[in-house]
């Protein structure tokens, strides 16, 4: 029997994808922002604030992204 866990992974499909970056100089954190559920989220890691930017990633299928998408318009509708 052969298991793949411990082959190395090759030729991932990458894309630009929106992430949330930390503002402390020193910090390194960053989440993907599909993954956040906060309007502006923080660090945490460190608390501090965060940052929308981009970054080349692998591409992750999340089956909570429409959910979430809907989540936020729903707040932006609510503000409105």
């Amino acid at each position: 029997m052969s298991y793949s866990w411990n082959k190395p992974l090759e030729n991932l499909p990458e894309e630009m994808t929106a992430i949330w970056s930390c503002t402390k100089e020193g910090c390194n954190g960053w989440i993907r922002d599909n993954f956040s559920f906060k309007d502006v989220p923080v660090c945490s890691q460190c608390a501090s604030s965060m940052v929308s930017s981009n970054k080349i990633l692998p591409i992750l299928v999340s089956s909570d992204q429409q959910i979430k998408l809907y989540r936020k318009n729903q707040r932006k509708d609510a503000k409105s």
